[in-house]
C-alpha cells in the first residue's frame, strides 16, 4: 500500500487543484506549505538511526564523491539541458531546482537493498548529501539559476530557509528519538511524510491552477526527455566512478541509487521559498520525481542478486 500512496496521491492532488483550486489556493495562502516540509523532514530525522552511522576511509572518498556528482555537476548538466532544450523559465526552473538539491530521503536506500547494495552505506551517504545540500544548495542556484536570468535569488536568505525548514527539523528529529516515552505510532511515521509531499504539492498546484492549464503535452514529452537525460547522466557517473575510486558491489550500488536520485520534498521547499510562480516547476519536479522512481525499480529489480546471480557492475 505505501508503494503506491504517494504516486496515487500526487494524482489526485493534481486533479483536485485542476478541478477546484480555490480551497487549496486559500490553504497556500494561510502559509501551510512551509510547515509541511518542517514536518516532512522532523519525521525523517526521528525516523534516522544514528547508531547505524559509523565511516571509514573508503566510505569518505565514496561520500565525497556522491557529494560532487550529486551536488556539484548535477545543478550544470540540469542548466546544460534547460538550455540545449530551450524549456520555458517555468519549466527549467523546475528542472533546475530538481537537478541541484539532495538525494531522495528513503527511496535510494530501498532501491540499494532490492539490487542487493549496502543499505546502511546508502543510508549514510543519504544523511550526508540532505545535511550537505542544505549549504551547497543555494550556492549551486546562484550560479545556475542566477547567471541564465531564470531567476532573481538571493543565497542567504534560502539557506536561512533550508535551515529553518530542513536541518532543524532534521535534527530536532533526531534528538526527539531519545525520548523513550515518544513512541509514535508506526503507520503515523509511515504515511505523514507522504502525506505532506501530497497536500504541499496540492496547494501549490492550485495556486498555480490557470498557468497549468497552458501546458502542452508537447512540453511535458520535453520535460521527461530532459529528466531522464539528467538522471540517466548522473547514474553513468556514479557507475564511472568505479574506475577511479576501487570499492565493492555493495557499496558501489549504494552510490549509484543515491548521488542519482534527487529528493522531492526539498525542491518544493526550494520553490516555495522563490518569489517566483511554481506551477510549471512543480509539474517538472513531480514528473522528474516519478522517471527516476520508475526507472530505478526496473533498474534494481534488473540487479538483484536472483536476477543478477553475483554478477559485478563492471
Amino acid at each position: 500500500m505505501n508503494s503506491y500512496f504517494l504516486p496515487l496521491g500526487l494524482g489526485l492532488a493534481f486533479i483536485v487543484a485542476w478541478l477546484t483550486p480555490e480551497p487549496g489556493r486559500v490553504l497556500g495562502q494561510w502559509g501551510l506549505i512551509p510547515w509541511m516540509v518542517v514536518v516532512i523532514f522532523l519525521v525523517n530525522g526521528y525516523q534516522t538511526r544514528l547508531h547505524q552511522i559509523a565511516m571509514d576511509r573508503g566510505l569518505i572518498v565514496t561520500a565525497l564523491l556522491a557529494i560532487a556528482i550529486n551536488l556539484l555537476v548535477s545543478p550544470f548538466i540540469g542548466l546544460f539541458m534547460a538550455t540545449l532544450s530551450g524549456l520555458p523559465d517555468g519549466a527549467a526552473l523546475g528542472l533546475v531546482v530538481m537537478a541541484s538539491v539532495p538525494a531522495t530521503l528513503s527511496s535510494g536506500i530501498v532501491m540499494t537493498q532490492l539490487a542487493g547494495g549496502d543499505a546502511v552505506k546508502a543510508l549514510i551517504l543519504t544523511i550526508v548529501l540532505n545535511l550537505c545540500g542544505v549549504f551547497i544548495l543555494p550556492l549551486t542556484l546562484l550560479v545556475t539559476l542566477g547567471s541564465a536570468g531564470i531567476v532573481d535569488l538571493s543565497p542567504w536568505s534560502l539557506l536561512l530557509q533550508l535551515i529553518q525548514i530542513v536541518l532543524l527539523p532534521f535534527i530536532i528529529g533526531m534528538l526527539l528519538r531519545r525520548i523513550r516515552a515518544l513512541r509514535p505510532k508506526p503507520f503515523l511515521l509511515k504515511y505523514l511524510p507522504s502525506l505532506c509531499v501530497i497536500g504541499t504539492v496540492w496547494m501549490s498546484m492550485s495556486s498555480s491552477s490557470d498557468t497549468l492549464r497552458e501546458i502542452s503535452v508537447g512540453l511535458l514529452l520535453l520535460i521527461l526527455l530532459c529528466a531522464g537525460v539528467v538522471h540517466g547522466a548522473l547514474q553513468l557517473l556514479c557507475w564511472g566512478a568505479r574506475r577511479f575510486h576501487k570499492i565493492d558491489r555493495a557499496e558501489a550500488l549504494a552510490l549509484l541509487f543515491t548521488a542519482s536520485q534527487k529528493t522531492l520534498p526539498v525542491a518544493i521547499g526550494v520553490l516555495t521559498a522563490m518569489d517566483h510562480p511554481v506551477g510549471i516547476a512543480i509539474v517538472a519536479c513531480i514528473m522528474f520525481h516519478f522517471l527516476q522512481l520508475f526507472w530505478d525499480a526496473l533498474l534494481a529489480a534488473r540487479m538483484a542478486p536472483n536476477r543478477a546471480a553475483g554478477a559485478d557492475l563492471e
